[in-house]
């Protein structure tokens, strides 16, 4: 049998963050995996940033695909 349970660490033992029913002394084989550090940014301001800058791009603006290429970015800065 298989569950999951949420937990974290104090410091010195990994306390479950709910009650776990199970009898004492009950052996146990544990899999941690520690849970993605929260994204430094929120996914829904970006989208909406996405969305604006769409919305009020400048008509006829076109950058070629060559001026974008490495080389011809840092030509003059010689990195």
């Amino acid at each position: 049998m298989a569950i999951v349970i949420r937990a974290h660490f104090d410091g010195k033992v990994i306390v479950p963050d709910e009650p776990v029913d199970l009898p004492v002394d009950t052996p146990l084989e544990f899999e941690l995996k520690q849970e993605p550090a929260p994204l430094p940014w929120d996914p829904e301001k970006a989208k909406q940033a996405v969305k604006w800058l769409t919305e009020h791009a400048i008509p006829g603006l076109n950058i070629p695909d060559e001026a974008l290429r490495r080389e011809n970015m840092y030509e003059d800065r010689g990195l």
